[in-house]
């Protein structure tokens, strides 16, 4: 059975997969936080500690396509339970760990599932939400990391002064596998709704999706966002402790909040998609709002109010861009059977900013001495992301959307 056969959006599948995809994300959050403790009893030195946060980002450029297109081969359904189950018990693992090698394990599993989990979800929102509420849907899709993330940023301190970094990566392996079987259970009848729509093995797959122009745009365009906003979020802390004078508690704080307001970000993109607002439009507002947020932010004078209102509106305003690109997967694939392919190409994309973003800001900051450099890298960013942003408009037009 197609989707647009279905009667009514299933709007329970639909938060179960939105839900799948915040759990899956506190992974992404927990690390950070727990990082101090990590070390502490670990012995980890810096550069582990990097690799520990930043392992997700290699394996989601290493295999984000091929994931994508297995996922498109054996079921979307199957592939998101597969990747929270993996998770899951990666987190065990990592919770029995007694040295770097064994955390660095569980990570890269952690990773390897979770990569799984996010280029499938997409596939079963495009089977459970009828047509006319597909952008609505991906808006509420495109929350998960932000959501996952800052709730975990916020959660993970109360939950460590408990049971420790331990018993946090313990709470996420029972979380996991929990709702992993609720997802089964909720998904029972989706996994016959594609039936119809043949599959192709993955590497024709990936050929047909790399020779089309779209999942490219979208690809890039969104490296573009992840570039920028991992490094506004990612240095913020350094930024507010070291040359503002907040104390760490404060800064941790106020980082979450910036990350947690790209939330209704995301839902407001899928709501504008929603009531007919262009894809490119959103994304190049999006672009413009955290280009020139970023000037003001690492302006030294302007005020810390303001400068922090800057960051809220670099992450609120930004937020629609993720909504934009990620829905657009079911809209842009090259095939009805390549909607993970194409999320999987996207998601490379995205962890391939999270990769060079961050060291790049590192670099000017360093050379330049002075934050005042950062907008450098990050307006480039945006200025690209907007060239893409006017691309996709074009492909719009020519799939008359």
């Amino acid at each position: 059975m197609m989707a647009t056969d279905l009667p009514a959006t299933r709007w329970n599948v639909v938060a179960a997969v939105v839900m799948s995809g915040v759990f899956i994300a506190f992974q992404i959050g927990k690390a950070p936080a727990a990082l101090p403790a990590l070390r502490a009893e670990l012995g980890l030195d810096l550069v582990t500690a990097g690799w520990v946060i930043s392992m997700f980002n290699v394996i989601g450029v290493a295999v984000g396509m091929m994931a994508g297109a297995i996922a498109d081969r054996l079921g979307h359904r199957r592939m998101v339970v597969l990747g929270l189950v993996i998770t899951a018990l990666a987190s065990g693992l990592g919770a029995l760990a007694h040295g770097p090698a064994a955390i660095l394990v569980s990570r890269f599993f952690e990773g390897f599932g979770f990569i799984i989990a996010v280029v499938a979800g997409p596939g079963i929102i495009a089977v459970a939400a009828h047509p006319r509420h597909h952008k609505l849907a991906f808006g509420f899709w495109g929350s998960y990391m932000p959501a996952g993330t800052a709730a975990m940023m916020l959660a993970a301190p109360a939950v460590m002064g408990v049971s420790g970094w331990r018993g946090l990566w313990l709470a996420n392996t029972v979380l996991l596998l929990s709702f992993a079987v609720l997802l089964w259970h909720l998904t029972r009848d989706i996994a016959l709704a594609r039936d119809d729509v043949p599959t192709l093995p993955p590497q024709q797959a990936i050929a047909l999706t790399l020779r089309a122009r779209a999942p490219w745009l979208l690809a890039l365009g969104f490296a573009c966002y992840t570039s920028q906003f991992i490094s506004v979020m990612g240095f913020l802390p350094v930024m507010l402790v070291e040359s503002r004078g907040f104390d760490p508690a404060g800064a941790a704080a106020l980082v979450a909040l910036a990350v947690a307001v790209n939330v209704p970000g995301n839902l407001l993109g899928g709501f504008l998609l929603h009531r007919g607002w262009p894809r490119w439009l959103l994304i190049a507002v999006a672009s413009i709002a955290m280009g020139l947020s970023a000037i003001g932010i690492y302006n030294d004078g302007v005020p810390d109010g303001l400068r922090f209102a800057l960051v809220l509106i670099f992450s609120l305003l930004g937020g629609l861009l993720p909504t934009s690109v990620l829905g657009a997967a079911p809209v842009f694939a090259p095939r009805p059977a390549l909607v993970g392919t194409t999320t999987g190409l996207i998601m490379q994309g995205s962890n391939l900013g999270q990769a060079i973003g961050p060291p790049s800001v590192a670099a000017l900051v360093s050379a330049s001495g002075s934050w005042s450099s950062a907008p450098i890298v990050l307006c480039t960013a945006a200025a690209l992301a907007f060239t893409f942003a006017i691309a996709i408009g074009r492909e719009e037009r020519r799939h008359k959307l």
